[in-house]
């Protein structure tokens, strides 16, 4: 049986998404974060060594980082997907494949890096703080959003 080691707000959402896309039987191991540092608990290094999510297990099979785990449904259970979803990935060797793999690889890669410091930026001037300071937080912000992510 498969299972998704799912991680309060992490990425594991997208592989639960594609596995009901997909159809695929699995089962959800839930984790909460540490209310203090939003640290993942330690439990989650004994499924695997970064202690990190998403990271599903799938027989014998330990898979991390949610490209892989991407890679790895849609290898292994796309094909036999009903309907539309049996060509969710395109056939290996084809330019489609290879620009499927580009723009998968791109979300997981070099977006996702402004997209976590967008929200950063977007965050951080709204946590507690002394009340004269949140014009410098925002200000600080704004501009380092506007220098390096928009």
């Amino acid at each position: 049986m498969l299972t998704v080691h799912h991680l309060e707000t992490s990425r594991s959402q997208r592989v639960l998404w594609l596995l009901e896309e997909l159809g695929v039987p699995y089962a959800l191991q839930r984790y909460q974060r540490d209310p203090l540092t939003r640290l993942a608990p330690a439990a989650l290094r004994k499924v695997h060594p970064l202690g990190k999510s998403p990271v599903i297990t799938d027989g014998d099979e330990v898979v991390a980082e949610s490209g892989a785990i991407i890679e790895h449904l849609a290898d292994l259970y796309a094909p036999s997907a009903a309907g539309d979803l049996a060509h969710l990935v395109p056939a290996r060797g084809t330019p489609e494949h290879r620009q499927c793999r580009f723009w998968m690889h791109y979300a997981e890669g070099s977006l996702m890096n402004w997209l976590m410091l967008k929200l950063v930026f977007n965050t951080l001037p709204r946590q507690p703080m002394p009340f004269f300071v949140r014009p410098i937080a925002r200000s600080i912000c704004a501009k380092a959003a506007h220098k390096l992510v928009d």
